[in-house]
């Protein structure tokens, strides 16, 4: 049985094939596809990587959308004669109608388009590839993973916003937090690499993407606290997002005639790198620009590291220290400036960083980066939500 995975981020979208065989122990990866730059402004533009068993190539545009990019997908799965059994798909937002894998039928497809404004830069994009592959995998069953999911034990003192109960209440507004499928894969491969227990470690997750970013406490086997909010925007700041806002700047700014959507805008498009820099929401080519001497750049490379800085001292209080903190996702394993930035001057927390080896790390591998006195372990770790989506397909099929 072949299973498509698609993983469908702000700026970029993953897919993954897999050959499940009852009779193997690990699924077999057949083909992969990896898009950057997508629907984003960087100055290297998007472009389609990928890899058919013993194939391969990129594929290059001027602009391209998340839907352009499944359907290119399919077509270089059919090309290759290769069938498609059942379909998995990452939606960032289930709100409170979705906290479990769901099969996507009908009915489904109207309570999914009903959580499009809780993300609206992801939700919409991951109902678009859905969508495709309605046209192009007409026989194919679809599943949806949710994000949200994860974090749903979430303790209630934290997914609560201090507003009038009633209308919370009645409007569902409260944290919800998101990467909860890369939450779920890294403290699970955290807790073996301890050799502890699931629930008996505390964990500092660190989700750096070059589209969303965010930060997790987990522990007691569960998500204590994240970064992230009602929607995506809450927390670090992001690629094209925001981040942390105080609500009477939101006010001001509608006051002064600018809609809802327009600040939605924005916030979710505008904001971030991207509006700090002026120049990229890429950090790598901010952190670039900025060593070669441009002033706004660094300051927004600052900001950063600043707000980041900010949640791991935070959530290392809430936990009473951690056992470990992991660095994942694109950023995450590939900047080691950045890690050097955030870890550095953090002996007092128990963190103390081996240069040496953070500037060595393979993005590729799980990797220590501390030095054998740190008290707090520090992990860089490749992240694998198509894994965990791939696992909850054959879990629910």
């Amino acid at each position: 049985m072949n299973i498509l995975i698609f993983n469908c981020g702000s700026s970029s979208q993953c897919a993954r094939l897999y050959q499940v065989n009852n009779n193997q122990t690990e699924p077999q990866v057949i083909a992969n596809f990896s898009a950057t730059s997508v629907e984003s402004p960087s100055s290297a533009g998007p472009k389609l990587t990928w890899q058919v068993n013993e194939k391969n190539g990129v594929n290059k545009a001027s602009s391209i959308t998340h839907k352009q990019v499944a359907k290119k997908v399919i077509q270089i799965l059919q090309e290759n004669k290769i069938k498609v059994d059942a379909v998995g798909h990452r939606f960032v937002h289930g709100g409170d109608l979705f906290t479990v894998t769901t099969l996507i039928d009908a009915s489904t497809l109207a309570n999914l388009r009903a959580c499009f404004p809780l993300a609206p830069i992801h939700n919409p994009n991951a109902f678009g590839v859905i969508e495709m592959c309605h046209a192009y995998l007409p026989d194919a069953p679809q599943y949806a993973v949710f994000d949200t999911a994860f974090h749903a034990s979430m303790s209630e003192e934290a997914r609560t916003y201090a507003l009038p109960r009633e209308l919370a209440e009645k409007s569902g507004y409260h944290k919800f937090g998101f990467h909860g499928i890369s939450c779920q894969y890294i403290s699970a491969k955290a807790a073996a690499l301890l050799e502890k227990p699931l629930d008996q470690f505390k964990l500092i997750i660190c989700h750096l993407g070059t589209g969303g970013s965010s930060v997790t406490a987990f522990s007691e086997g569960r998500t204590l606290d994240t970064s992230m909010g009602y929607s995506p925007l809450a927390g670090l700041v992001m690629s094209t997002r925001s981040g942390d806002v105080d609500p009477g700047i939101l006010i001001d700014m509608m006051r002064k005639g600018q809609s809802a959507d327009e600040i939605e805008t924005i916030l979710n498009t505008k904001s971030g790198l991207i509006g700090l820099s002026g120049y990229s929401s890429n950090l790598s080519e901010v952190i670039e620009k900025s060593e070669a001497g441009d002033k706004v750049c660094l300051a927004a490379y600052e900001v950063y590291v600043l707000r980041l800085r900010h949640y791991l001292g935070a959530f290392s209080w809430l936990l009473n220290g951690a056992d470990a903190i992991v660095f994942t996702d694109e950023i995450g394993v590939s900047s080691w400036r950045l890690r050097e930035a955030v870890c550095t001057d953090a002996e007092s927390l128990g963190v103390i960083l081996d240069r040496s080896a953070n500037r060595k790390a393979d993005p590729n591998v799980v990797t220590w980066i501390h030095e054998d006195d740190s008290a707090v372990k520090l992990l860089v770790m490749p992240t694998d939500e198509e894994r965990v989506i791939l696992d909850e397909v054959v879990k629910y099929r």
